[in-house]
């Protein structure tokens, strides 16, 4: 069963006789750390990390404790082949109710070959724990471990009441020190942030100290509640920095629920890749305000095309809500079950229109795409050349196409190489980029891409549309007064 609060609430004494609001804030820390450290668990695992787990982003997961913290050199962790690296992982989780399932980080279990759950309370024991489920896209799992007597667990507080500047306590085991608690603030809500290639959205900001074996472990209120679970820092010198992030309470609850009954997380799904709406798309697509976002792309044989929704739509409204960011719309298509028949109203050439749609399921990657087969070479032929803001461009040609995995059935222009500080790279353009309209003209050739381009001002801002390895794109660009 769920925990009920066993753990969660602090114990209920008299209060004691203080003095000072200070003196009572540190007899409040004292006694939600008392109450919370016997929930909270250490993890261990024997993880594969041949897929290359470890970041070298400026945000970090820090699942796995500093190769030197102990004086041990890296070589001794860490094979030098790459391909058969296996790594001995450390983390954090906490106990979410009193029969062994516990809530932690994806990553903390990512790749995990084996698992050791180590529970301090009421004796200190080490289980064999097993994942329940997980979810990349929160960054969220739960592991189960099978005690013989009823575990203390804690109770998730309801994470939208959370404010800036509220106090918050984070528990688990940096660098392998077992119950490390420590104090800050809540710093902001819902920020965003990008790892590894994963948007993660909606997460609390904290300055209380998180650092590598924290990954997992509970952020907790002075009610003792969680209010999040710890999952990266900011950490550009590779060390916390006062900057860290945890998942919201209400979202490990709507998560770790399905992960507990189904094994997997189910979402509603489109079928589109959007692209925020600038005032530079805006006025191409005729959009009165910076209401909704784009869709840069509708996948084949999805609900979206089904519902005859097109590339160049500006969503605005999804089953009665309006789409204020890329954000809003993912959360509340993936909160709307599948096989749901919903109103979508967007904008297309500047007129508002209606569509009916049939949600699907969300595929385990909806944004794979095959890349062309290869195709007999061509027979060689001169590439039509020019030069526009620091590039060299030609015509799109059948080798371009099979070196660059373009579409072979479009018309346009192929960036050949950019230069450095140049106006193509500040546009966003990259070596074998297909650029095929400007503005929603076409730009068949180099002659004709070139003479747009000097006609185009720069200051109202341009609109290109982009193939990118077989992904349609828009980029849009202003450049300063």
């Amino acid at each position: 069963m769920l925990c009920a609060g066993l753990c969660a609430a602090a114990p209920q004494e008299p209060e004691p006789s203080l003095n000072s609001r200070a003196a009572g804030y540190q007899e409040m820390f004292v006694r939600v750390a008392a109450a919370v450290k016997p929930c909270v668990v250490n993890i261990t695992t024997l993880q594969d990390g041949s897929d290359g787990i470890f970041s070298d982003d400026e945000f970090d997961y820090f699942p796995y404790p500093e190769d030197d913290f102990f004086g041990a050199p890296p070589s001794s962790r860490r094979p030098a082949d790459p391909s058969r690296r296996r790594y001995q992982g450390m983390g954090s989780g906490v106990l979410i109710s009193t029969d062994g399932y516990i809530l932690t980080n994806e990553h903390v279990v990512h790749g995990a070959l084996s698992m050791e759950v180590t529970v301090l309370s009421p004796v200190e024991k080490v289980y064999v724990g097993r994942v329940a489920g997980l979810d990349s896209r929160t960054d969220l799992a739960v592991i189960k471990i099978n005690p013989k007597e009823k575990l203390p667990c804690v109770e998730l507080a309801d994470s939208d009441k959370v404010r800036v500047g509220d106090w918050a306590l984070a528990v688990g085991s940096p660098f392998g020190l077992e119950q490390t608690v420590t104090a800050g603030i809540v710093s902001a809500v819902r920020q965003s942030l990008t790892i590894e290639g994963h948007t993660y959205s909606d997460l609390f900001q904290t300055d209380a100290a998180i650092n590598r074996g924290n990954s997992g472990g509970p952020l907790m209120n002075l009610d003792g509640r969680l209010i999040g679970i710890n999952t990266a820092i900011y950490a550009p010198t590779g060390v916390f920095s006062g900057v860290g992030f945890a998942i919201p309470s209400n979202r490990a609850r709507e998560v770790m629920t399905q992960l507990i009954e189904k094994g997997r997380v189910v979402r509603g799904w489109m079928g589109v890749e959007i692209i925020p709406l600038d005032d530079v798309l805006a006025g191409q697509f005729g959009v009165p305000d910076a209401r909704g976002v784009v869709v840069n792309d509708v996948l084949p044989d999805s609900p979206a095309a089904a519902a005859g929704l097109r590339r160049g739509d500006v969503l605005r409204k999804f089953n009665g809500q309006e789409v204020l960011s890329l954000e809003s719309l993912t959360a509340v298509v993936g909160r709307t079950p599948p096989k749901t028949t919903v109103e979508v109203v967007f904008l297309r050439d500047g007129k508002t229109e209606r569509t009916g749609l049939l949600t699907g399921e969300m595929p385990p990657d909806p944004s794979d795409r095959a890349v062309l087969p290869p195709q007999e070479a061509p027979r060689r032929a001169r590439t039509p050349t020019g030069t526009w803001g620091g590039a060299r461009w030609g015509d799109l040609t059948p080798a371009l196409a099979r070196k660059y995995a373009l579409p072979r059935d479009r018309k346009g222009v192929v960036a050949l190489r950019v230069e450095a500080d140049g106006l193509v790279e500040r546009i966003g353009l990259l070596p074998g980029d297909l650029v095929v309209s400007i503005n929603r003209r076409e730009s068949p050739d180099v002659e004709t891409f070139v003479r747009m381009m000097n006609e185009v001002s720069l200051k109202e801002g341009v609109l290109l549309d982009v193939n990118r390895r077989g992904r349609w794109l828009y980029l849009s660009h202003r450049e300063g007064e």
